[in-house]
């Protein structure tokens, strides 16, 4: 017998996994394995998430609604609120983030607010010895320059995980075009309105997280974070205002000049300790977390060069915040295989606040006359108190969940200039929902769930401070705001194949007291139109959509991800009603090129969502973005990219 050695050849094996994958009341799409995570922000990314959509106004929508919430690693986050999300997600890299959960059903676990369901987001945590770390700088032919960086360690049994972003936008002027007619109700004409001029803002943001996990030991884990967004805007527009009043015959004419300075953003700070024990679904978890959010409003309105009106100059001062405070504890465990029981409770004390001061200079005398309305100081506490008891079995091929969760708000409105209004209000809700599923086989799973939401107003909805930037068009919030509760029932079908992914969906809500934004005209203030809120909607929408994406060889893949949804709003209290289909889709394609280059296409269109009183246009947007690969991958080199972007709005 003799021995032989023969040297084989290198052996290369190419396989792509999965990007989203479904559990039983979620839907996962992986940022780690997609590779333009590596150069595109965590918003640009959510264009790819299924049941997600951003249009070209950066507006995020889930199921094709507007009203849903953010979490940050499985935590509500006054920082990713609806408006706030987008300045936020633009400074957060996708290359930060290991994957992003869509909730469509979520458990007793979580929040009862959110009506559309939850987006949760999860950073990459550093699990190995060592650091990883990018910066990243850039700018857009809109005036807006950017630049950060992210650093993530671990030390021993210590891990640090840092990231920070600056952003200046100095947008160019924008025209102004406004044109109002208004009619008595005998159907005849009574005044026309219109303005004409131009506006322009600019102004820095910064995003910054920080987070630092200790193990205690194999068991115990603590961790503290922090995370910051702050802005600051400052607007100015120039608009010619004419007016004719056709049953009097009185024509008027001025011009309004306007300098205003917003504050915004958010600050999150939590500490958050864990128990696991020997079984290995059993983990306890103790959690505290401390949210900040500035909504400071300043104003300088000249009005001059008038004609048959009243010139002034008007100063307008808001201070506006939101302070929270939040305490829970959670348990899992499961005492039998494939059995598994949820139990927590927690506690929010959320407290906003309001001040206004108003200052006219009539007939510009340099003496300022304070003026304040009856809400020009209010106060608007609310204590939220809740329990949940979850269960889940799985059995075989299927997947059964359900929880209850009881949540309690205490409210207590309260007014400094005109006490008589003062007012307090207690709910009370229980909150079912319930997900059953079917795993037809290794590659295709259908389910169904029920689930109750509620949607409590937040600080700009509640607030009372009249915007008087323009005279003839202010709003204002309504601190006599009800919470808001939806009913949703959810079907989905999904088959992820090594090339074909595809996830269907379809869906139906409603809600019986909306909160609802509507104008009207007001005739005791000279028929200036007015912008407020409240309960008076009745909401239903059937929607439908469809993710699928398609490689057909491991150098190329298509997706698409869209929706379409027929909506149909009631207000009869007001005599208004809206109802129509509205749709979105997004596209595009991933070419590999040698020499580590990457063409990726992308484009989307968007028809006009329904709202009550309001139409948008239909507009749509493209992309082509070349990446190359600079350094070695094995030492995660740094993609460069070029992008250039055609958008029609």
């Amino acid at each position: 017998m003799t021995e032989d050695q023969q040297r084989l050849a290198e052996v290369t094996v190419t396989a792509q996994k999965p990007l989203v994958k479904v559990e039983i009341d979620k839907l996962t799409y992986s940022m780690e394995d997609d590779p333009e995570a590596q150069t595109n922000s965590t918003l640009d990314m959510l264009r790819k998430v299924p049941m997600v959509t951003v249009n070209g106004d950066d507006e995020i929508q889930l199921k094709g609604s507007g009203n849903y919430k953010i979490y940050l690693n499985g935590k509500p986050s006054n920082m990713l609120s609806s408006n706030n999300a987008s300045d936020v997600l633009k400074s957060m890299p996708a290359s930060s983030v290991k994957h992003i959960e869509v909730i469509t059903d979520p458990g007793a676990k979580y929040d009862a607010e959110g009506v559309g369901g939850i987006i949760n987001i999860i950073t990459t945590k550093n699990a190995l010895q060592g650091y990883t770390g990018n910066v990243r700088a850039g700018a857009s032919a809109l005036g807006r320059y950017y630049g950060g960086a992210y650093l993530s360690t671990k030390v021993g049994n210590l891990g640090v995980t840092g990231n920070y972003n600056y952003h200046y936008q100095n947008m160019p002027w924008n025209d102004l075009e406004s044109f109002r007619e208004s009619y008595e109700t005998d159907g005849n004409p009574r005044s026309v309105l219109s303005q004409n001029g131009r506006n322009r803002y600019r102004g820095p943001f910064q995003y910054g997280s920080l987070e630092a996990t200790y193990e205690i030991d194999f068991l115990n884990l603590l961790s503290l974070g922090a995370n910051i967004h702050r802005g600051n805007s400052k607007q100015r527009s120039e608009v010619g205002v004419s007016g004719i009043d056709l049953m009097e015959e009185y024509r008027y004419r001025y011009d309004l000049n306007t300098d205003s300075r917003y504050t915004y953003g958010a600050m999150d700070m939590n500490l958050d300790y864990q128990h696991s024990t020997s079984k290995p679904d059993e983990l306890l978890t103790v959690s505290y977390r401390f949210s900040h959010s500035p909504s400071d409003n300043d104003s300088y309105i000249r009005v001059d060069n008038v004609e048959n009106y009243e010139g002034y100059i008007q100063k307008n001062i808001n201070d506006a915040s939101t302070n929270e405070h939040t305490a829970q504890i959670d348990y899992t465990t499961s005492f039998i295989e494939n059995h598994t029981v949820e139990v927590g409770a927690k506690y929010i004390m959320r407290q906003s606040k309001s001040h206004t001061d108003r200052f006219y200079l009539d007939g510009y005398v340099p003496d300022e006359v304070d003026f304040r309305d009856a809400n020009s100081d209010f106060r608007h506490t609310q204590h939220i108190y809740s329990a949940y008891l979850g269960y889940a079995i799985k059995y075989k091929s299927f997947g059964f969940k359900t929880g209850v969760r009881a949540e309690g708000t205490a409210l207590n409105v309260r007014f400094a200039y005109a006490p008589e209004t003062n007012f307090d209000k207690n709910y009370y809700d229980v909150v079912p929902n319930g997900t059953v599923s079917y795993q037809i086989n290794m590659a295709q799973q259908i389910r169904l769930g029920y689930n109750m939401r509620i949607y409590r107003p937040g600080i700009w909805h509640l607030n009372s401070y009249i915007d008087q930037t323009n005279p003839d068009r202010v709003s204002y919030g309504n601190p006599l705001l009800n919470l808001e509760k939806s009913h949703g029932i959810n079907l989905n079908y999904s088959m992820f194949t090594q090339k074909f992914n595809l996830n269907a969906s379809a869906s139906y809500r409603f809600v019986n007291n909306a909160i609802v934004s509507y104008t009207f005209i007001n005739t005791d203030q000279n028929g200036r139109t007015e912008t407020t809120f409240d309960n008076m909607g009745k909401n239903n929408n059937v929607g439908m959509f469809l993710y699928a994406r398609w490689n057909p060889i491991p150098l190329f893949n298509i997706y698409m991800n869209g929706g379409i949804d027929y909506t149909d709003i009631d207000a009869r209290a007001n005599n208004m009603s809206n109802s129509g289909f509205s749709g979105r889709l997004f596209a595009g394609s991933q070419i590999y090129l040698p020499k580590d280059f990457r063409v990726d296409l992308n484009g989307g269109f968007f028809t006009p969502w329904i709202e009550l009183q309001t139409k948008r246009s239909t507009h749509y947007f493209t992309s082509f973005t070349l990446n190359k690969e600079f350094l070695d991958k094995k030492t995660n080199g740094f993609a460069g990219c070029t992008k250039f972007i055609l958008e029609n709005i």
